[in-house]
């Protein structure tokens, strides 16, 4: 179980991993790799990756007019102490992700799967990525579908690195998250063989000038008119479809979901819809819907290059990490894109569903 012990154990390892990526580089001497470099990258860490970093002041390393012994003084203490939410924040959602696992269905892999989960952020930073990537992690875990290396080093990709992993989750990325060049590059060459590529709610929100990958991940966000409190009531594209057919058309979740741009990416000629917003719901008309042609998807699968594509908006809330349909969801297009579980591809518009339903009488 992840009791609080647990969940302070896992925060001072997330805390010890970004002291390790932070470290500078001794293999290449300059003058910016001493100590001092090394506490101002792990100052803006650790600001980072709390969370409650969207309720905390980010003051740059270079702000605080104090000593250096102070500096590191204030660091560590700022770690013990970011370690302790952490600790309370996994005592009250790890009870719950269990109980939610303890429910899943899964398919047994073909071989052992191990996937990388990638959460930094360059933009908005979401809070619940922290409980994400406990919820994950224990996800592949308990049911033995995948384990998990979670990282926010964008060093991690390298076309020798990315090899060792079936699959890539984008959790709640945000800004310019892969660094451009040969990172990037890295990414479209392992996309090209026989991968998965998982998106999770801001995977979307991301690389904006990257046109390789929104075409991959199949959309750009273009705002929330649905946002953190909404209560949404979703439609089942595709009843029968085995990532989706566990959630009935009228079920509703509190999560705040996206619209994606009018582009060529975004389209049932390319991508698989499965889960999409039910208008004729309670509260579903917001200020700020965009699209004319009314498709307000939430989740879809595609294939890219070689490789299998899932994407789902549901993921800006905590417990969204421990919905049961909105893990076995997760599960399930996971499991999709390492290729355990066979499911249809092909766009919605190859099987007869090639426009959004029209909008309810008197929307």
């Amino acid at each position: 179980m992840i009791g609080s012990s647990e969940g302070g154990k896992w925060g001072l390892q997330q805390y010890g991993r970004i002291a390790h990526s932070c470290r500078p580089d001794t293999r290449h001497p300059t003058p910016e790799n001493h100590q001092g470099l090394f506490l101002k990258r792990f100052w803006n860490s650790i600001l980072s990756i709390s969370p409650v970093s969207g309720m905390l002041p980010h003051f740059g390393f270079d702000q605080i007019r104090i000593g250096a012994n102070m500096k590191r003084i204030v660091i560590a203490v700022c770690a013990l102490g970011m370690s302790c939410v952490v600790s309370t924040v996994f005592a009250e959602a790890g009870p719950k992700i269990n109980e939610a696992i303890a429910k899943m269905k899964c398919v047994t892999p073909k071989q052992p799967r191990k996937v990388l989960l990638y959460s930094r952020t360059k933009g908005f930073r979401h809070r619940s990525i922290p409980v994400g990537i406990l919820a994950l992690t224990e996800l592949g875990k308990k049911t033995g579908a995948f384990s998990v290396e979670a990282t926010e080093d964008p060093a991690a990709f390298t076309t020798e690195n990315l090899a060792r992993f079936d699959g890539i989750i984008m959790l709640n990325t945000t800004g310019d998250a892969i660094p451009r060049g040969a990172a990037r590059e890295a990414l479209e060459t392992y996309l090209q063989g026989d991968k998965g590529l998982i998106g999770i709610h801001a995977a979307t929100d991301c690389h904006a000038d990257w046109e390789n990958y929104r075409e991959a991940m199949g959309g750009l966000f273009n705002g929330h008119p649905w946002n953190a409190g909404s209560l949404v009531t979703l439609f089942n594209e595709e009843p029968d479809h085995p990532i989706c057919k566990h959630i009935e058309t009228g079920y509703q979740i509190k999560d705040e979901i996206y619209q994606f741009k009018d582009d060529k990416h975004f389209t049932r000629d390319k991508l698989r819809m499965l889960l999409s917003l039910d208008l004729s719901g309670e509260n579903m008309k917001k200020g700020g819907m965009k699209r004319k042609d009314h498709d307000y998807a939430v989740s879809w699968v595609r294939k890219y290059g070689g490789s299998r594509v899932f994407y789902s908006s549901l993921g800006h809330n905590d417990f969204t990490y421990y919905n049961v349909k909105a893990l076995q969801h997760y599960l399930n297009g996971i499991q999709f894109a390492l290729g355990d579980l066979e499911a249809d591809a092909r766009p919605s518009a190859a099987v007869g569903n090639g426009t959004a339903r029209p909008l309810p009488a008197g929307f």
